[in-house]
């Protein structure tokens, strides 16, 4: 029939997309040159060159001087669009910045993507710190504030089976975080914030790195992000994590409110 894809063209289009998209990948980890993308995503030099040569010529990558090939403005343009097509982000917007006039310390604005968390928004504080995290940056979501804040309502075997994942991370790092948690002391702390209705973080995801946390909830009362506030330890002290809990639960009830969610609790 006129118009119509055989399979095998099908299959071909599909491999030649995935093969694009792991380039991709490739890049953002770091790999500048065609023998190491070649070498991360598993294809010939030839292959690798038609690839790359594609996605140069869209804007998806692009190749400077002394660093390689690295993500092109086109990404940047539809991220931004992305960002801007999710509700959350918009309506959140305002709160987080009057939270972060509040505090004076780090905000950060989280979604679940599998078992891990993304970062959607970060407002950085006013003492002259930065941390790591970067909107666009995963972390697994049992050792984050914001990800322990959006396990709140899963059951007790799903919160095990993320902490185990976490804890795969965690040791094959070579400088663990020092605040990581065994089983015993997480899953107790973890009953304890969900009658709480908050979380804490303390230097389970970076060394000298503490947040409080709440979950942010959409229409039907599922939780849909995760809102902290962070600083580094001497800012933030046990005493001042407790001060904050419910400015930040008060703040993520009002995105939770703007997003249509009338009640405290998923039903």
């Amino acid at each position: 029939m006129v118009g119509m894809e055989r399979p095998e063209e099908i299959v071909q289009g599909t491999q030649s997309l995935a093969r694009a998209f792991s380039v991709l990948d490739a890049v953002a980890d770091g790999n500048g040159d065609l023998a190491s993308i070649g070498k991360a995503i598993g294809t010939s030099r030839s292959t690798t060159h038609r690839l790359v040569s594609f996605l140069q010529r869209t804007g998806f990558v692009r190749q400077m001087d002394g660093r390689g090939y690295v993500l092109g403005a086109r990404l940047i343009e539809l991220g931004a669009v992305a960002l801007a097509q999710m509700p959350l982000t918009t309506v959140a917007r305002p709160l987080l910045e009057r939270l972060s006039q509040q505090t004076g310390d780090t905000i950060h604005l989280s979604v679940r993507d599998g078992d891990e968390i993304i970062y959607v928004d970060k407002i950085s504080g006013n003492k002259g710190l930065e941390m790591r995290s970067r909107v666009g940056l995963r972390k697994p979501i049992a050792i984050t504030g914001t990800g322990k804040a959006q396990m709140l309502d899963l059951p007790e075997k799903e919160w095990g089976r993320l902490y185990s994942l976490a804890q795969m991370v965690v040791l094959s790092d070579e400088m663990p975080p020092p605040g990581f948690l065994a089983w015993e002391d997480y899953v107790s702390a973890m009953r304890a914030y969900r009658a709480l209705g908050y979380t804490m973080e303390i230097e389970e995801n970076e060394a000298s790195i503490c947040c409080v946390a709440a979950p942010i909830r959409g229409a039907r009362g599922e939780i849909v992000a995760g809102l902290s506030v962070a600083s580094t330890l001497p800012y933030m002290t046990r005493q001042r994590l407790e001060a904050l809990a419910p400015v930040v639960r008060s703040c993520a009830d009002d995105i939770s409110r703007e997003l249509g969610f009338v009640g405290r609790r998923a039903s």
